[in-house]
């Protein structure tokens, strides 16, 4: 069985925090909620998590791969997205779809979970 397009996309997305594993408590038809977990050694390095989104409102995989390679080329620091990745090249889409791909994960937002209030956000920007 394959993994839900939400998850996919979370384990991707959180690598941008430094997530190393992610422990899924409960998925709904509207929401999927986890535990983001930075260092599987220290207990303490955790932090739970939810998005509100379907697993037809999830991004496309194509996003994950930018995601991936703005990663891999170390065109961030933290959730701050160096402005040089409006300029990567992909050869599985074109700058267009990367433009609009760009867009998509500006507006990407899981909301943290602190004594079981939603809290702060996982955001990126520029």
């Amino acid at each position: 069985m394959s993994k839900s397009k939400r998850v996919n996309f979370l384990k991707s997305f959180l690598k941008i925090y430094g997530v190393k594993k992610i422990e899924l408590i409960n998925e709904t038809f509207s929401s999927i909620n986890g535990i983001a977990i930075y260092n599987e050694s220290d207990t303490e390095e955790k932090q739970e998590f939810i998005w509100h989104k379907s697993e037809k409102e999830a991004p496309p995989k194509e996003l994950n791969i930018l995601i991936e390679k703005i990663i891999a080329k170390k065109m961030h620091k933290g959730d701050r997205m160096f402005n040089s990745i409006e300029k990567l090249e992909f050869s599985e889409f074109d700058n267009q779809k990367r433009d609009k791909l760009i867009s998509l994960l500006y507006d990407v937002e899981i909301k943290m979970i602190n004594e079981e209030k939603e809290t702060d956000s996982f955001f990126v920007h520029n």
